[in-house]
């Protein structure tokens, strides 16, 4: 194992490839306790219960969901993430993922979590998860379903992902996150074999599988629930063809089609239920890529600022999921759509935020942006960096820290991709 000093991090265009293991645990010891902070007393409904959380190990809806799950009186954890370990270049390190160090820092703080670091579209996963279960006599209660991914094989296929819109191509002042300038971007068509493509990597179809194999093997416990976090957004034009008008709304139209198609089944097996969760917008590394996105979430973190609308973080919505589905007298249903779907999204879609928003896309030219989303693009830029565990409040980053923990059998980690 190796200490190095990290004062700023690798980085590849957009894409960060260091992770600082510190700011990473840094940032997990907070989430854990503001978690405990949520739910003083577990939730009579949520406890002895056990989670298979597919996405868990991102700083993102997976892992906050997890969290929030544990601190609400889950007994186990049981998630699924691609990470792989520190890569070195001589004695440098290459490259790191934030995920690797949430995992250890959840994982050292919590011996009810245990981790696959695996492929979660792979049928081997399935296999190995579920022979694991079938050991231990453990059952599943709850399926958080939270896979962002660009691509995925499966019977000797491989599909990619595009976030491209349908139609004709989509003209839109975007946003440049190092120039910080508004600027004219076209955003290409997919054709219908993108728009497929997307669907086989973004929708349904390995959700309906994970669940067809619990079922067959027994594992679904009784009244079992089945959630899949997805997003549909305001009605903001050029952000609505970006997501739900486009390839990618394809792929979350198909997921809607296989929780209904699922909820069904589960109902006529085991009493229980399964619904897409309409998650509210968050900083993510991928938004920065977005053209359309960025700018959006900057108006949005703007705003917040202001006191015009009000931002949830990540773990502010796995609080909130948690809360609506074990709180006392079934919140969610409360909260349904007449899709069936759960809406955790009202924060985002209240009138006062979203005029506001759509108001300063109305004013923005290419060049110098508002100064609400001047504002909101410089919070942007530091919640981005804290993903990775850089810019976080009370660390070191003139010390050396350990940038290559273990995760393996010792750990409750299972790894499947060395």
């Amino acid at each position: 194992m190796t200490e190095l000093i990290l004062d700023s991090p690798r980085a590849r265009g957009l894409f960060v490839l260091t992770a600082h293991p510190e700011g990473c645990r840094v940032l997990s010891e907070r989430m854990l306790a503001r978690a405990e902070r949520a739910f003083e007393k577990p939730l009579a409904s949520a406890q002895g219960k056990t989670a298979l959380v597919l996405g868990s190990t991102s700083f993102g809806y997976g892992s906050s969901t997890a969290i929030a799950l544990r601190k609400a009186g889950f007994d186990a954890i049981v998630g699924v993430g691609f990470e792989t370990a520190p890569a070195f270049r001589g004695e440098k390190l290459a490259m790191s993922s934030p995920g690797w160090y949430l995992t250890h820092a959840l994982h050292q703080a919590d011996d009810a979590y245990r981790t696959y670091l695996a492929d979660a579209f792979a049928p081997a996963t399935r296999d190995r998860v579920i022979e694991d279960l079938k050991r231990e006599g453990r059952s599943i209660d709850l399926v958080v379903y939270s896979v962002a991914a660009p691509r995925r094989t499966h019977l000797g296929e491989e599909w990619n992902s595009s976030l491209l819109v349908v139609g004709d191509p989509l003209e839109v002042v975007g946003l440049n996150f190092k120039s910080g300038q508004l600027e004219d971007l076209t955003v290409p068509a997919a054709d219908p074999l993108a728009v497929e493509h997307t669907r086989r990597v973004m929708g349904g179809d390995d959700l309906e599988m994970w669940v067809s194999a619990l079922l067959h093997s027994g594992l679904a416990a009784e009244g079992m629930t089945v959630t899949a976090l997805s997003y549909i957004g305001p009605d903001l034009e050029p952000l609505r063809r970006m997501y739900w008008d486009g390839a990618l709304g394809d792929a979350k139209k198909h997921i809607d089609a296989t929780t209904a198609a699922l909820n069904t089944r589960l109902a006529e097996r085991v009493g229980g239920k399964a619904m897409t969760v309409m998650n509210p917008a968050v900083v993510t590394a991928a938004s920065v890529a977005i053209p359309a996105m960025l700018r959006y979430m900057s108006d949005y973190l703007g705003c917040d600022d202001a006191g015009k609308g009000e931002y949830a973080d990540p773990l502010q919505v796995g609080i909130d999921f948690t809360g609506a589905l074990y709180g006392e007298g079934e919140p969610w249903r409360e909260l349904l759509d007449d899709a069936g779907r759960l809406r955790l999204d009202g924060r985002e879609l209240r009138a006062e935020l979203q005029d506001t928003i759509a108001a300063l896309w109305r004013e923005g030219k290419p060049g110098e942006p508002p100064a609400l989303t001047r504002t909101g693009l410089e919070r942007f830029k530091r919640e981005h960096a804290m993903l990775y565990g850089w810019q976080v409040e009370g660390v070191d980053y003139g010390s050396p820290y350990l940038v290559d923990p273990e995760l393996a059998e010792p750990q409750r980690v299972v790894n499947l991709i060395e």
